[in-house]
């Protein structure tokens, strides 16, 4: 007997040793690929920027197939349907979608309670002036000509003339000529697709050692608010909001509602793009009625119609762009209640039909935020997109399993578990979002800092210190005014300026004389090779002080007016400024609508200097008063009790309100008008202010005013941008 044993026990050792080793799956090789992306860009920073095009190209390899994938699979599987079973999908699906969209719009706006609080600032914008980007639903929708929306991948219209092709196979009797070839060319393209998904970690690795190498680490804290909600949302809706949905109706286990797709959820999460895994998620489908011996080939005929079909649609991962509208108004230190968000929020839903890069600035559009938030989105999008594309996986395969389950007529509504969800829902809410808002009280830094930016702004550009002390006694004494000759003869050229003019001369937190127009001024004294004194002057001497020669030049974004232009000489236009109203932020609903203010008691508006608008402004609002004064920051010291508002331009109005952020800018977008700030010189210096008009028009053609404007109104670099960090440079410094 031993001897027996002694001869099997190395048998099977044998067979033990020679048993192959199990394969890691793709999911385990796609996440340890993502995991080393982070690390290497992390470690080489921007010197990883090159990968992004292996990572493009990765992407244009999956995406290949995708449009003849779908094409020739919503054709031969409706095509296969009868016109009953077509009906029934159109209908049981569109509710289940109709549920999940409500569940997930009311689980979002959750989100904002979590919010710390927050005082906002922000610079003019641009996109202030401009009109809203219309989303053209008919071109993104209707296949007017085919190849003209497959050639702009336009899915939604593509999808609806493969749906209206399949349909009208259906009552065609002599199909299977066309039928057979397109189901053989739907597994070749599958195919395909699956040859090039053996690349996956070497793209995903690619893709993320990019992103983790350019990503710039304030960018990344500016937004932690906005990551950390978008994540929460993502979770909750991922695991649990629709799996629960699909519990409650189908015989499946959550295990394998949440696991039996891991590999696509995590290729789509790594990738950051959903459209590679439409034929992952087709396989899994079918590959879950089976596992539950329910599959057959009509269940897999459903699954490969419904999900190119609701592909189209807007699911939950697009939805999430709701998120980012919410954090982009708390941003803004806007209040967004419920009666608001619906509308917008329905309203996004529609126009995600569309493209999301055209919603995103008409949401901001329609809740008054500055569309410069847009910027926001787009660094976010470099983290987000992986959590976007997760969610809408698993909203598309959720809506795939449910329909199917509905069209095959095995759905269900369990009672049993309806109560177990429905229990449990509130708990996990309240667990998640409680534990969300104290982890954004303890990291985020809410403390306001725009007004330490604008106080710390010196220059766009260094120009030689060329400033020179003044007697005020001995500049007061000038013999009248002088012309470009005589200011050369001096080697001095005297510039009046008003000392609170933001942001075209003041001075910051060091005591500078700062701004648009000094800077401007510093660079005309530099090329002169002359220095340059600053004269101050108020809105009451300044004419004044111009014709009796006390300084050379006026600026400060001096507005041109009829009456000025009689007393004094002004240059070419230096730039078009736009009327404003600044208020207390909580006057703002008071002076939404015209009639509002016309039905308001007595408007006392403060201003500095004559707008060249204030009569037109008289006579359309009797109630409104206009009085002058000295400076904008009297208004802003005042602290709203003797004035009701201040009449500024909007660039300068954007700026104050990022010093004194209790106040708001208004303007309306479709009045907006607009009016030329100038440089003065006396009256009938002509050599003087023939010398400033080209001498402008050079600095306009060089960029060089385009640059001073990014810097001073658009606060472009305001915050000095630092070197990308990484650990070869800045740890181990490897290099320099």
């Amino acid at each position: 007997m031993s001897s027996k044993t002694d001869t099997i026990e190395p048998e099977a050792n044998d067979t033990e040793q020679q048993k192959p080793k199990q394969k890691m799956s793709m999911s385990t090789l796609v996440l340890l690929s993502f995991a080393a992306g982070i690390i290497a860009g992390l470690f080489f920073g921007e010197m990883l920027a090159w990968m992004s095009v292996i990572g493009d190209a990765f992407i244009k390899l999956l995406q290949m197939t995708i449009i003849p994938y779908i094409i020739v699979s919503l054709v031969s599987s409706l095509g296969s349907l009868t016109m009953e079973q077509a009906k029934s999908l159109g209908v049981k699906v569109g509710k289940l979608m109709l549920v999940i969209w409500a569940f997930g719009l009311l689980t979002m706006y959750l989100i904002k309670y979590t919010f710390p609080d927050w005082q906002a600032g922000e610079f003019f914008s641009l996109t202030a002036l401009e009109d809203p980007n219309s989303v053209n639903l008919l071109d993104i929708y209707i296949p007017s000509n085919p190849f003209f929306s497959l050639s702009n991948s336009y899915i939604p219209a593509i999808v609806l003339f493969c749906v209206a092709t399949g349909i009208a196979l259906i009552s065609i009797d002599n199909k299977d000529s066309l039928m057979k070839p397109m189901q053989l060319l739907g597994e070749s393209f599958n195919k395909v697709t699956q040859s090039i998904v053996k690349l996956m970690p070497i793209g995903i690795f690619a893709m993320t050692a990019a992103t983790a190498g350019t990503m710039d680490f304030d960018e990344f804290q500016k937004l932690q608010v906005y990551f950390v909600a978008h994540v929460v949302m993502t979770i909750i809706l991922t695991y649990w909001v629709l799996p629960g949905i699909l519990m409650v109706i189908t015989p499946f286990s959550y295990r394998d509602i949440t696991g039996i797709a891991k590999d696509a959820m995590i290729t789509a999460f790594a990738a950051g793009n959903i459209f590679i895994v439409i034929p992952i998620l087709i396989e899994r489908t079918k590959e879950l009625f089976h596992k539950y011996n329910i599959g057959s080939q009509q269940s897999d005929d459903y699954a490969n119609i419904i999900i190119p079909v609701v592909f189209s649609f807007p699911n939950l991962g697009k939805l999430l762009t709701i998120v980012f509208v919410l954090f982009a108004a708390w941003f803004s230190g806007a209040e967004l209640d419920f009666l608001t968000y619906l509308p917008m929020s329905l309203n996004g839903l529609v126009s995600l039909f569309g493209s999301v890069y055209l919603t995103i600035p008409m949401l901001l559009d329609s809740l008054e935020l500055s569309s410069d938030l847009f910027q926001l989105y787009m660094v976010s999008s470099l983290f987000t997109s992986r959590f976007t594309s997760l969610l809408a996986a698993m909203n598309i395969f959720i809506l795939a399993i449910g329909g199917t389950a509905m069209l095959v007529g095995i759905a269900k509504v369990s009672m049993k578990r309806l109560a177990i969800v429905s229990l449990l829902t509130p708990v996990v809410f309240g667990v998640s979002l409680l534990a969300t808002s104290w982890l954004l009280s303890s990291i985020v830094d809410t403390e306001y800092e725009m007004d330490e930016v604008v106080a710390q702004m010196s220059a766009a550009e260094k120009v030689p210190d060329q400033v020179t002390a003044y007697n005020w006694a001995d500049l007061a004494q000038a013999d009248g005014p002088r012309n470009m000759q005589q200011i050369r003869e001096s080697g001095v050229i005297r510039v009046g300026y008003n000392p609170t003019q933001v942001p075209f001369s003041f001075y910051n937190a060091d005591q500078q004389l700062v701004g648009f127009d000094v800077e401007l001024m510093k660079k005309l004294a530099l090329e002169l090779e002359l220095k340059i004194a600053f004269v101050p002057y108020t809105f009451s001497n300044v004419l004044e002080g111009i014709n009796q020669g006390q300084f050379d030049i006026a600026i400060s974004g001096l507005q041109m007016t009829t009456k000025r232009i009689e007393l004094v000489g002004f240059t070419t236009p230096v730039l078009d400024l736009h009327y404003a109203f600044v208020v207390k932020d909580h006057r703002v609903d008071e002076f939404k609508t015209d009639k509002l203010i016309r039905d308001a008691d007595k408007i006392r508006i403060a201003t500095v200097g004559r707008y060249s608008i204030i009569p037109q402004l008289e006579e359309k609002f009797p109630n409104i008063e206009f009085v002058t004064i000295q400076s904008d920051r009297l208004f802003f010291e005042d602290d709203g009790k003797t004035w009701d508002g201040l009449m500024i331009s909007l660039e300068a109005g954007k700026t104050w309100t990022i010093l004194y952020p209790d106040y708001a800018t208004l303007y309306n977008r479709e009045e907006i008008k607009s009016f030329p700030a100038s440089y003065a010189v006396a009256r009938d210096n002509a050599s003087l202010q023939t010398f400033l008009n080209s001498w402008l028009e050079l600095q306009k053609s060089s960029g060089y005013v385009d640059k001073l404007y990014g810097y001073w109104i658009l606060g472009e670099n305001a915050k000095p941008q630092k070197p990308r960090w990484s650990v070869i440079k800045d740890v181990l410094h490897w290099v320099d």
